[in-house]
């Protein structure tokens, strides 16, 4: 049987009008009653979530409770001295496990430019440590910008939604250390087979979009697709996992 890691999950957050989120204990159910072996986990919803440290603090505490759970922290520019320096800020998160970070330019109130997120780049990119950039949030036009930034950091593009596929076969082409979520809400007829076409399984990695997304389409589009059984093994975890070699920890 392929493992699945899941790239794309989470749990804890509230969006508004929402009064009770998805427990670590219901994503955790959800991950083992699909037979998902792991999950790269950040606070989602994110729709009302503007304290990051709080955020990091509960999706740490979940993530030891939990093997299941591989945290995806937030990290931020330290320039106001509110939180630890950057390299401080990746070494925590590698110290817990993290498996990537996330950013989240506009809820964290930060330009996506280079002279405002250099010194995290450049903190990331010494610590190969994959970066998550949601589509709504980190557009793909910065995915670009950052993969030029930091040549050597790996970048994972979630969320991204099939009509992008014109602006996401280019991105991914001409930068090497692009990565892309398969999950919610990348649906498309024969999508991931399109991809291995054009970019190669190597780049690919499975996700779901747990809780907010049910995990059975993400599989079920994955396990029944037209690929040979090497591609699967890559893009069903083994990709993840070559990417957790090359942290340095």
């Amino acid at each position: 049987m392929v493992e699945l890691i899941d790239v794309q999950a989470g749990f804890g957050g509230l969006a508004a009008g929402v009064r009770e989120g998805v427990s670590a204990e219901e994503l955790v159910a959800e991950l083992r009653r699909h037979r998902i072996s792991r999950a790269v986990t950040r606070i989602t919803p994110d729709g009302i979530d503007f304290d990051a440290v709080h955020s990091n603090e509960t999706l740490y505490e979940a993530c030891r409770k939990f093997p299941e759970l591989i945290p995806c922290p937030i990290v931020l520019p330290a320039q106001c001295g509110d939180v630890p320096p950057e390299s401080e800020q990746v070494s925590q998160a590698i110290e817990f496990g993290a498996g990537a970070v996330v950013l989240r330019p506009g809820p964290d109130q930060w330009l996506p430019e280079r002279w405002v997120a250099k010194p995290l780049l450049e903190a990331l990119q010494a610590a190969c440590l994959p970066v998550v950039c949601l589509f709504r949030l980190v557009p793909l036009p910065l995915v670009a910008a950052m993969a030029q930034w930091a040549p050597k950091l790996p970048l994972i593009v979630a969320e991204v939604p099939y009509n992008q596929n014109r602006n996401l076969v280019p991105l991914l082409q001409t930068f090497p250390n692009v990565h892309l979520s398969l999950g919610n809400n990348f649906t498309a007829h024969r999508g991931i087979e399109f991809y291995v076409e054009k970019v190669g399984a190597d780049r690919l990695l499975f996700g779901t979009g747990l809780p907010t997304s049910e995990a059975g389409a993400s599989i079920g589009q994955f396990l029944y697709s037209d690929l040979t059984e090497e591609n699967q093994r890559k893009i069903g975890a083994g990709n993840f996992l070559r990417l957790q070699e090359g942290i340095c920890r």
